[in-house]
C-alpha cells in the first residue's frame, strides 16, 4: 500500500516545471518584442504628425503675410522652431520655407520640415500656391 501512494503522486517534477517557465518565458520575450515596435511606430506617428501640424502653421502664417509684401524673387528661408514635447521627448525640426514666383498673380510656397529619430532622417512636404486677391 505505501507503494502505490508513492506512484500516485500528482505532483509536477522540477524537469517540468522548468520547461513550462523556459516556454512561458520564451512567449514573452516574443510578445514584449512586438510592444516595442509597437511603441516606436506610436512615437514615430506622432512625430510626424506634430511635424505636419509645425508645417501647417508654417503655410498658415506665409498665407496671412499680404501678397505685395511676398518676395517677388525666388526666396528659401531655413530656420529652426523650438523644440516641442511629445509624449515626454524633446523633438526638434527644421523648416525650410521656399516661395517661387509664377507670375504677378501667384507664388508657389514649399514647406520642408525634417525631423530625426534613432538615426534616421524623416521629412514632411507641404506645396501650396498663393494667389493675389
Amino acid at each position: 500500500m505505501a507503494e502505490s501512494a508513492l506512484k500516485n503522486n500528482g505532483g509536477m517534477t522540477l524537469v517540468e516545471v522548468l520547461v513550462a517557465l523556459a516556454i512561458t518565458f520564451i512567449i514573452f520575450l516574443g510578445l514584449s518584442d512586438a510592444g516595442l515596435v509597437v511603441l516606436n511606430e506610436n512615437i514615430k506617428n506622432s512625430l510626424r504628425d506634430e511635424a505636419v501640424s509645425v508645417a501647417e502653421s508654417d503655410v498658415q502664417l506665409v498665407r496671412n503675410i499680404p501678397f505685395a509684401n511676398l518676395p517677388i524673387s525666388d526666396n528659401t528661408v531655413t530656420f529652426t522652431p523650438p523644440p516641442r514635447m511629445i509624449r515626454g521627448l524633446s523633438a526638434s525640426y527644421s523648416v525650410t520655407r521656399s516661395i517661387r514666383y509664377l507670375d504677378p498673380q501667384n507664388r508657389e510656397l514649399t514647406v520642408d520640415v525634417v525631423w530625426n529619430r534613432q538615426q534616421k532622417s524623416y521629412s514632411h512636404r507641404v506645396i501650396t500656391i498663393v494667389r493675389q486677391r
